[in-house]
This record gives structure tokens, C-alpha cells and sequence, in this order.
């Protein structure tokens, strides 16, 4: 892929981090840009080149997608934290690592190596810096024919199997909190003790209750 694709898709995905942050400004992209230490982007060129490409409208202090351009920037957010989250659940790397190859992975990985990652991950929902993953058909109808995921709600855990805390996805910040001051973290072993009449978990040698909600909040893989 050339220098110019490749500072496209660094300007898309740093328009996409500035909605999400609620601030769409060409400051704003600039600065989301400078912090990334693994590549350097002249935006402003690059931003004259997608309006000539129809991706993107707008000038100074709002810039909009167009419908092409939302797509493109979609699909790059996907590859990206899911490399994350397959750098980090599966291989283990360290955040310096993982950041610096999900970058490369962004632009390398086809549609159906994406789908094949994301349906292997279970179809995660939040990269590891708890950022929505933009879904894709697969995560709307799971095939059967595809991998096993790595990664299942603790939910669906069958009983007396261990396994390890993945990541954990809180319908609002105050349960995260709860969750890890009982021990419910990344990392940590756990297992179903039972299902009925309550759904019990054990880590270590503490048991705890928790509401099938929560349960369908955590996700788990083999340890």
C-alpha cells in the first residue's frame, strides 16, 4: 500500500476517534494524528485529497463523512481493534506491541481474514480500551461453519470448567467498579459452581452470586 492510502486511512480512522470524542475539528484530527508515535501524517494535504475522493465534507471546525467515507473509516476501526483484541487475548503482547502492529494489521487484513478473527474472538464488542468494535454481518448471524470462539460469555461457561477472565463489558462504569473490587479482573481464573437456583461463580476459593446479566457482561477464554 502506498505513502497516500496510507495516510487516508490514518486521517479516517483519526476523524472517526474525534466523533467518538465528540470534537470533529481539523485541530482535533491533527492532534489525534501527532499522538500516534507510529506514523507521520501531513493531514491537511491528505484531507485536500479525500474531498477529491469524495470522503469526506466540511472544513475547519466540522468535518462529516460522506457515505463512502463513513464505510472506509468503519472497516478501518474494525481491523484495528480487532487486531487489538487478538494481539492481546490470544498472543499476549505488550500495549506497545499491540498498538504499534494493530496499525499494521489495519491495512493488511481482507474481509474475510476480519470476519474469521472476529467470529475466532467470539465477536467482542470493545477493543481493550473499552472502544466500541463497529460490528460486521458476521456478528449478526453467527455461522456455524466458522471457528470455534476463543472468547464466550461466562454465561454460557458450561459447569465446573476454569477458565480465564477476558475482558468485561459493564452496562454502566459503577458495576466495572464493583466487579473488579470483587475480584471479577482480567486474568483471573473463574468458574460456573452452579447455575440454579442462582448463578454461582467461584475465583479462587470465593464464591460469588451474580445476576445472569452480569454474567452475559463477562467474557471468558481457556486458560
Amino acid at each position: 500500500m502506498n505513502e497516500t492510502q496510507n495516510w487516508i486511512d490514518e486521517v479516517l480512522e483519526a476523524i472517526w476517534i474525534a466523533r467518538e470524542k465528540g470534537k470533529q475539528s481539523i485541530e482535533k484530527v491533527r492532534m489525534i494524528c501527532q499522538e500516534d508515535a507510529n506514523v507521520s501524517v501531513d493531514v491537511d494535504s491528505t484531507l485536500d485529497k479525500m474531498r477529491a475522493q469524495n470522503l469526506v465534507t466540511g472544513e475547519k471546525n466540522l468535518l462529516e463523512f460522506t457515505s463512502d467515507g463513513e464505510k472506509m473509516a468503519e472497516a478501518i476501526i474494525r481491523r484495528h481493534r480487532l487486531a487489538e483484541r487478538l494481539l492481546m487475548d490470544v498472543l499476549n503482547v505488550s500495549e506497545q506491541s499491540m498498538e504499534v502492529t494493530a496499525c499494521h494489521f489495519e491495512h493488511i487484513l481482507n474481509p474475510e481474514v476480519t470476519t474469521s478473527v472476529c467470529s475466532f474472538l467470539g465477536h467482542p464488542p470493545l477493543c481493550p480500551h473499552g472502544s466500541p468494535i463497529p460490528q460486521g454481518d458476521c456478528c449478526h448471524t453467527y455461522k456455524t461453519e466458522y471457528l470455534k470462539p476463543l472468547v464466550n460469555r461466562l454465561s454460557e461457561l458450561e459447569l465446573g470448567k476454569v477458565c480465564k477472565i477476558a475482558f468485561i463489558t459493564p452496562s454502566f462504569h459503577k458495576r466495572f467498579d464493583r466487579l473488579t473490587a470483587l475480584g471479577l479482573i482480567t486474568g483471573n481464573e473463574i468458574m460456573v459452581h452452579q447455575r440454579q437456583p442462582s448463578f454461582v461463580v467461584r475465583i479462587g476459593e470465593t464464591e460469588l452470586a451474580l445476576d445472569e446479566e452480569i454474567a452475559r457482561e463477562i467474557y471468558v477464554r481457556s486458560s
